[in-house]
Formats: C-alpha cells, structure tokens, sequence
C-alpha cells in the first residue's frame, strides 16, 4: 500500500471517520491490493503491518513517527503542528526547522493547556484541538518522545514524533548540527 493512502486512512482512523472507509475504498482501490479491501475489520490489521515488533510482546506503531520527507512537506499542510521542545538557546545556536514553534520541554504541558487566545497571542498559530497533528521534534528525537507522553496525556489523539529530529534536519540541508 502506498504511504499516502496508509497516511490518508491513518488520518481519517484518527479522527473516527471509520464511515468514510467504503468511499476511500472505491477512491483509492487502484492503489490497494484486492488482497486487502479497506474495511474497519481488517484496519487493525494495516496497523500491525506497518509496525514493528520490539521484543515480547510490544508493538512500536509506526504511524506515530514521521520522516524528514514528511516534515519538508509541512509548508503544505498548515494544519498540521510541527512543536521544537529544545531550550531557547539551542535553537540560537543551531536554527530551527521551518513551520516549527519553540515551547521548551518543561513548558509543554501548561502551554497546550493554554486557553485557545493565549495561544493564538503568544504563537501566531491556532491552538492544536486533541484532532490536530502535532508532531513534536529536538535534538536527536528523546524529548520529542517525551512531549508526544505529555501530549496524549492531555488526551491529544494525533500525536507524532520526528525521531531524526533536528540531526537529522541538519544533516539532510547541510546545516550546523
């Protein structure tokens, strides 16, 4: 299955709109197998095969990371969040990815509990709903980690991490990391 239709039916999953598969289905059948018809049943079954096993039992969704190709095309997707959790100075020192907002790591869960006009005040950006895509980057993807936690603690349902992070960033533009 082609990422944008898993990307497109992990969307749709997210924001419950579970109704809408027979429609995606008939739009999007030349791109998928018949071997795997879309239908809420068998989603389950999308995820699992685009996961990996950790060991024992755990499973590490993959839909819950995003890659440097994804976050090059963020400019196109203004509703979509892209949250930098590094400390102010860092990003001094190195820059920052384009679209991103700065809110340090020990701020993040006060400031997504910010009303929505405090938020709109200190950001310039509408404040995420628990739908919005939020990915959260830093340094090297650990804090990132953390502040996805934080997120789905607060109850946000489309919480992702840039595991490359600023490193990664840096490295693929041919900037100082």
């Amino acid at each position: 299955m082609s990422s944008s239709v898993f990307r497109v039916l992990s969307t749709l999953t997210s924001l419950r709109c579970l109704s809408a598969l027979p429609a995606i289905n008939r739009v999007f059948n030349s791109s998928i197998s018949s071997k795997y018809p879309i239908s809420a049943l068998n989603y389950k079954f999308l995820i699992r095969e685009n996961s990996i096993n950790a060991g024992s039992n755990d499973v590490i969704d993959l839909t819950k990371f995003v890659t440097y190709e994804e976050i090059k095309e963020l400019p196109s997707y203004p509703a979509k969040m892209l949250i930098d959790v590094r400390e102010p100075k860092e990003l001094e020192e190195t820059g920052r990815i384009p679209t991103s907002i700065n809110i340090p790591l020990k701020v993040v869960t006060e400031t997504l509990e910010l009303s929505t006009h405090e938020f709109v005040n200190r950001f310039r950006r509408l404040k995420p709903t628990i739908w919005t895509e939020v990915i959260f980057t830093c340094r090297s993807g650990k804090r990132a980690e953390d502040a996805c936690e934080m997120a789905r603690n607060l109850g946000f349902k489309n919480v992702k991490n840039y595991k490359g992070s600023w490193m990664e960033w840096a490295e693929k533009e041919g900037l100082k990391k």
